[in-house]
C-alpha cells in the first residue's frame, strides 16, 4: 500500500502492535496443548448405515401412501353422501318438469326493415312492404324460438287482427 492510511486505522494498528509485542508463551498454555495432543482420540459416531437410511425412507413413503389412500377413501365416501344428501334437499315438486310441458305461440307480423331485417310492424297499418308471419313459441322452461316464417299472402291469417294469436298445444 502506498497510500498513507487513515489517522485512526494507523492508531489502532499501533496499539496492535503494541500489544503483540508484550504477548509471552506461557506454560500453561504449552502444557493445555501438550495434554490435548497426548489425549486419546475419541470415537467419533458411526455413520449410518446404507439399510437404516433404506428402512427410514421405506417407512416414510409407507406412511405417505397410506395417509393418501386414507385421502381418497374419506372424499369417495364425502362424495357419496353429498350426493345423497342433495338429491333429498333438492328433490323436485310432482308436477314440476325439467321439460318444457306448457308453450304458448305467438304469431306475428313483420316486414323487411331499411337495413335487410325483419322487423315487428303494427298488424293494422298496411305498407308497401312485403309482409310476413313469425310463428314464435315461448316455452314454460323460458326458451324461446322461432317456429317459422311464411310470406303473408300466401299464408292463411290465422288469430285475432291484431296478429297475435296464443295457443296451447
Amino acid at each position: 500500500m502506498t497510500d498513507t492510511l487513515h489517522p485512526q486505522v494507523a492508531a489502532l494498528l499501533a496499539r496492535y502492535r503494541r500489544e503483540l509485542r508484550d504477548t509471552r508463551p506461557s506454560d500453561a498454555l504449552d502444557a493445555r496443548i501438550s495434554r490435548l495432543v497426548a489425549a486419546e482420540r475419541k470415537v467419533l459416531p458411526r455413520r449410518r448405515s446404507l439399510l437404516r437410511r433404506v428402512s427410514f425412507w421405506a417407512a416414510a413413503a409407507g406412511l405417505a401412501a397410506l395417509a393418501i389412500v386414507a385421502g381418497i377413501l374419506i372424499g369417495m365416501r364425502l362424495e357419496r353422501g353429498t350426493a345423497t344428501r342433495m338429491a333429498q334437499e333438492t328433490a323436485l315438486p310432482a308436477d314440476f318438469s325439467l321439460w318444457p310441458t306448457d308453450s304458448v305461440a305467438l304469431q306475428i307480423p313483420a316486414e323487411y326493415s331499411a337495413q335487410g331485417t325483419l322487423v315487428a310492424v303494427d298488424p293494422n297499418v298496411h305498407s308497401t312492404g312485403k309482409r310476413y308471419w313469425i310463428d314464435v313459441v315461448v316455452s314454460n322452461d323460458g326458451t324461446v324460438r322461432i317456429d317459422r316464417i311464411v310470406p303473408a299472402e300466401t299464408s292463411q291469417q290465422k288469430g285475432s287482427p291484431d296478429g297475435i294469436t296464443l295457443q296451447r298445444p
